[in-house]
């Protein structure tokens, strides 16, 4: 038996993932949660493969039965004085139903689980109640869902800043937001009552008191604690506070921990930025100026061109670099009229665009000759040496992606010319390097 819980110990430990996600209309459910409820709720989230499409493959057909050991809970928890507070926890949490308002006015209850065990000496037995298949499991038939990366949630010591980030994060695929960087989100008085679970009747007549407790501390807590930035501003009808309009700012969250669609969007772009000598924060926030990521690229082009015609000397170069991108400028050319018109001849500049059917890759290796490479990141990798020739390691990052999927050679031998070496020599020496 001793061997078979250990087994059991075993799989339940591989299957907790970093990321929770919740359908819209649980994310937005009153949740009668205290701090150590919404950790247990988080750790039966992670130990979930939901099912989000009709053509997925590998789900779970039925909610499992999990078991987290008492050491990964102690990782998780932070500090062994919850364990003492598990057992009285779990029973009030297994009597608390969720309260999901329906779009016609009326209401739906649910209890969260069919089974809630806390063993010392074993861990925590959990299994979501079968009623919460279309909140958590079966999302495909949902009404939208959310994903949230649990570790912030974990950092966060007051209920009401863990679901404050959840209401917020519930906005964070909106196109426009996810282009700038920020999520916006108003809510009333009265719904912020409700999916916060502020009981009726607290704080009615002291709206200073529901914003420092409610609203204030817990969204310290969140600047101070997690990658995001929140503020809001209160909305007024006459005197009265009727709602809040709160903005969230996503700049700093770290690049694996966004969406999966928000990761792939404009990789290369960013990874060619971060290659220049930006920071990825500055990266993504430039990327966020272009349309696409060939724009992206466009505009990069037309930076570096500028850049390199400019006859002043330039002491911030990576400053002047991101204003041109951001703001597309144009290169200026000198042209002089036709020998006919010698008359009338006269040296004039226009604006006009670069070869737009130069390689962006090309274009930026050739300007990087003249471009220092330098970062505001003092533990910036180690150019690759091929031959003598130091190439930036992000920018050889790009070069094997392309040379690995056989993507662009012509471009990539193109731009290794500029460093008069070969792509076999270029391989060798990024094998060498680990890359």
């Amino acid at each position: 038996m001793a061997c078979k819980k250990k087994e059991i110990k075993e799989e339940t430990a591989l299957v907790l993932r970093n990321d929770v996600y919740q359908s819209n209309p649980l994310i937005s459910s009153r949740k009668v949660f205290g701090l150590l409820g919404m950790r247990i709720f988080l750790l039966g989230l992670m130990g979930v493969n939901p099912h989000f499409s009709e053509q997925d493959k590998y789900y779970d057909e039925d909610f499992p039965e999990l078991l987290i050991s008492t050491s990964k809970l102690t990782e998780l928890f932070g500090n062994t004085k919850y364990l003492a507070e598990l057992k009285p926890a779990c029973k009030k949490l297994f009597d608390t139903i969720i309260e999901l308002n329906r779009a016609n006015g009326g209401v739906t209850l649910c209890h969260l689980f069919d089974k809630l065990e806390y063993e010392p000496n074993d861990g925590l037995h959990l299994q979501f109640s079968r009623y919460m298949r279309p909140y958590i499991l079966d999302l495909f038939q949902s009404q939208g869902y959310t994903r949230i990366n649990a570790k912030y949630l974990f950092k966060l010591s007051s209920p009401y800043a863990m679901r404050l980030l959840e209401l917020l994060l519930q906005y964070q695929n909106i196109r426009l937001f996810k282009k700038l960087m920020e999520i916006k989100r108003r809510m009333t008085v009265e719904e912020l009552r409700f999916a916060l679970n502020v009981p009726a009747g607290t704080y009615k007549d002291r709206m200073d008191h529901f914003k420092k407790f409610v609203l204030d501390d817990p969204i310290k807590e969140i600047n101070t604690r997690t990658p995001y930035i929140v503020r809001y501003e209160t909305i007024k009808e006459g005197r009265r506070v009727v709602a809040f309009e709160f903005t969230m700012d996503t700049c700093n969250v770290p690049k694996d921990d966004e969406d999966d669609c928000n990761v792939k969007r404009g990789c290369d772009a960013i990874q060619t930025l971060c290659a220049l000598g930006f920071t990825e924060r500055i990266a993504r926030a430039i990327f966020s100026k272009c349309l696409d990521e060939a724009d992206c690229f466009s505009r990069i082009n037309r930076a570096q061109a500028v850049l390199y015609r400019n006859k002043r000397p330039i002491k911030n170069k990576l400053g002047f670099l991101r204003k041109a991108i951001e703001e597309d400028w144009q290169v200026v050319r000198e042209r002089t009229r036709s020998s006919e018109d010698s008359s009338t001849s006269t040296r004039t500049r226009t604006e006009a665009r670069t070869d737009d059917s130069m390689t962006p890759i090309g274009e930026i290796v050739r300007s990087m000759t003249f471009l220092p490479m330098e970062s505001a990141n003092p533990n910036k990798p180690q150019p690759i040496n091929v031959d003598g020739k130091q190439i930036p390691r992000g920018l050889a990052e790009i070069f094997m992606k392309y040379i690995r999927k056989g993507e662009m050679l012509d471009s990539v031998k193109e731009s290794l010319q500029v460093y008069d070496t070969t792509i076999e020599k270029f391989m060798d020496a990024c094998e060498k390097n680990g890359l």
